[in-house]
Parts: C-alpha cells; sequence; structure tokens
C-alpha cells in the first residue's frame, strides 16, 4: 500500500462531470480531504465504502450515481450462520444458524448482481467454514467488488490463496483488543487473537488487500484502545481500520444503553478524521463520520441490503427486521416492497430510533415482516436528506 495524492480522486470521480450537479461534486471534494486514498495492486481505494477504481464494480457505482436511482450498492450476504466464536457483541446473534445450499447462495449473487449491486460482502458466522466460499466471489464478477468478513479463524496460506485467486477484493478481519488475552475473552475463544494475526499475514503474502475491523465501545473511545488498535493496524501493514459504532441488535439486543451518545459518535468521527489527516498507516473508515448526517447518512434500506443464512432479508445487518425471504420470492420483489420504508436516505441511524424496541428475552431474529413493518415507519416526505446527497437528490422525484 502507497499513499496517492486527492488530485489523483479527480480521475476517479471524472465519469460524474456533466452528469450530476457540480454542487455535489465539490461537495464531494472537499470531503475527501478527511479520507486517505492510496494505491494497492494498481488500483486507488478510498476505503471500503467505495468499490476500488479502476474497476467494473466502480464503473457500476458512478452510473447508479449520475442515474439517482435507488440501488444496492452493497449486498451482504450471510454465508452461513455457524461461527467457532461466541461474541457477546455478536450482530448475527439469535438468527438460526441455517446455511444455504450451494445452489441457494449462487442464486443469490446472481440477483444481488441483476438488482445493480456494486459490492458482494460474504459474511456470517464465519464465512470461511464454507468450502464453496470462493464460487460466490466468483460468481460475483466482474461486476461487483468482493469482500469477506471474518474472525481469522482458518485463514492459513493456502486459503489465503484460494481467494485471492476468486479475485476477492478485500479481506476484513475483526479485532477487538490490541491485546491478545482481551481479544481472546470477547472472542469466547481461546488462540483467536492469533489466528487473526496469522490470517492477516497470510493475506498480506497472499497480495489481498487486507483490513481490519472492530467495534468501537464507549470503553475503547475513551481508554484510548482506538489508537492503539490503530497502531496495531500499522504494524500489521494493513489498508485499513473499520470501526462501526455499536448497535442493540444480536446479542446486544434490548442494551439500548451500549449505543453512544452523539457527542461519542462526533467523537468517532474526529477519531476517523485525525488518523486520515495524518501521514502514512492504514486509512480509517469510521462509520459514525461516513454514515453521520455531514456525510451519507443510514443507507440502510436504500443503498444497503443485508441477507442472513436462511434467505431473510433485512436493509442492513445490524438492523434485524425482515421483509420477506428471498428463497421464497425474488429478491426485486422484496427490494421494490421496501422502497415503501426506504424511499431516500436518512439523517440517523434506524437503529438509534428503534433499538430500544427490540425484545431483549431472546426472540427469534429477524422480527417476522408485519413486525417489521410496523416498527419501520416511512420517513416524512419533507425530511431533510444527508449532506452527501441533499444536492444530488433534490430534484428526483421520490
Amino acid at each position: 500500500m502507497r499513499p496517492t495524492s486527492r488530485a489523483s480522486l479527480l480521475r476517479v470521480f471524472a465519469p460524474l462531470l456533466g452528469r450530476v450537479p457540480v454542487g455535489h461534486l465539490g461537495y464531494l471534494w472537499r470531503r475527501m480531504r478527511n479520507e486517505k486514498p492510496h494505491r494497492f495492486a494498481g488500483q486507488i481505494r478510498i476505503n471500503t465504502f467505495f468499490p476500488p477504481y479502476p474497476s467494473p464494480a466502480f464503473d457500476r457505482f458512478c452510473e447508479a450515481v449520475a442515474a439517482r436511482r435507488r440501488v444496492p450498492f452493497s449486498v451482504y450476504l450471510a454465508a452461513t450462520g455457524a461461527c467457532p466464536c461466541d461474541c457477546r457483541h455478536c450482530s448475527y446473534g439469535h438468527r438460526r444458524r441455517d446455511a444455504l445450499s450451494p445452489q441457494q447462495a449462487l442464486d443469490l449473487v446472481a440477483q444481488a448482481k441483476a438488482l445493480g449491486a456494486c459490492t458482494l460482502g460474504l459474511t456470517g458466522g464465519e464465512p470461511l467454514l464454507r468450502d464453496d466460499l470462493e464460487s460466490l466471489a466468483l460468481a460475483a464478477k466482474p461486476e461487483m467488488a468482493t469482500i469477506v468478513f471474518t474472525t481469522g479463524c482458518g485463514l492459513d496460506a493456502a486459503r489465503a490463496r484460494r481467494l485471492a485467486d476468486a479475485g476477492v477484493d478485500c479481506v476484513t478481519v475483526g479485532v477487538e483488543s490490541s491485546e491478545a488475552a482481551a481479544h481472546d475473552a470477547e472472542r469466547r475463544r481461546e488462540g483467536s487473537f492469533a489466528e487473526a494475526a496469522a490470517a492477516v499475514r497470510a493475506c498480506r503474502e497472499a497480495g489481498l488487500y487486507t483490513a481490519l475491523s472492530t467495534i468501537g465501545f464507549r470503553e475503547k473511545l475513551d481508554s484510548g484502545e482506538l489508537d492503539r488498535l490503530y497502531d496495531l493496524a500499522s504494524r500489521w501493514k494493513v489498508g485499513e481500520l473499520r470501526v462501526l459504532a455499536p448497535v442493540a441488535t444480536g446479542g446486544l439486543a434490548g442494551c439500548a444503553s451500549t449505543m453512544l451518545s452523539p457527542e461519542e459518535y462526533r467523537r468517532l468521527g474526529e477519531f476517523h478524521v485525525r488518523h486520515n489527516c495524518r501521514r502514512g498507516g492504514p486509512a480509517v473508515a469510521c462509520f459514525a463520520y461516513l454514515e453521520s448526517d455531514a456525510m451519507f447518512g443510514c443507507g440502510a434500506g436504500y443503498h444497503h441490503l443485508f441477507i442472513d443464512a436462511g434467505g431473510e432479508v433485512c436493509p442492513c445487518d445490524l438492523t434485524p427486521l425482515g421483509f420477506g425471504n428471498a428463497t421464497a420470492e425474488p429478491l426485486a420483489d422484496i427490494w421494490t416492497r421496501m422502497e415503501r420504508f426506504f424511499p431516500a436516505p436518512r439523517r440517523g441511524c434506524l437503529m438509534r430510533q428503534i433499538g430500544r424496541c427490540l425484545p431483549a428475552d431472546g426472540t427469534a431474529l429477524p422480527l417476522p415482516r408485519e413486525a417489521s413493518e410496523g416498527l419501520c415507519a416511512a420517513p416524512d416526505p419533507g425530511a431533510p436528506l444527508p449532506e452527501g446527497y441533499r444536492r444530488l437528490l433534490r430534484n428526483r422525484a421520490r
């Protein structure tokens, strides 16, 4: 990985010139000063929020932006619900531990591609438990970039080479502490920190773009642990550190107190900007910043979609609201039906609004369609859009 100038992004976004409002391009250009674009294997990476450039996936992304279409830029598919770890915060908690059949999984990848998705995230559970994971990554090509989200369990040199041969664009390894003992305790799996470290080494040696991911709990924010994790990411020479805000879902369903205050969200945003504005080190993709009102807001159900290992379709992997099962009806029909509730990006994470309404008694997730639709009121048509969309969608009929 090597840095690239912000000026190089002029070429990246050139396909949008004359096709989107000048004010929108100006907004993007100004906001890029808070990112750390870098080169890897002949491509420019902004962060994993965007497909790599150049690529057919990035071209597809630009076409969807120019057309102002409601398209799932990213579709995350839980390849399996099984996992060797038992994390208390697991967003997959209280879901069935199904595994899609090979044909079902391939069919869902094809349906996601047909919807216009630009990025396919293969998650779980632990997706590497699937021997056919590489076939799903291959099926996504060339239109979709692929990200594998893993604990690192079982990711040795041979598996890393298989992922590279399948054209995987990024492997993201979850790390919950810079200290091995604390990480293992959070995973409730002895040796999981060593597995994560070995996985990162294997991916880098195989030529795979590699990122670390962590949950930005307030304890990490207050103790300086996030900075120590950034230092770890630097030592491990990964391209990016992804920081997700905690959400009261899955294993944390009913634990609304774990969600951050507006001030804590602001501090996570400062973490994003501070490290991206420094020379050297990996990029930071902090979703408290990227999905803030000043940026792109909450794209759940509008530019993002999650399908669990049982085929249940949800607006986001952190929003356990079910709107139909894609093994029983076409994904396109479910996506169209969801537009009533997700006609535009929202200001504020949807789960910050409804997280307190999720049951804390171990109720199976996602919630059934009727309950989900009851919780998820459509936004006011006159509600202000996130700044990242205000100019782009201002004159679009909604």
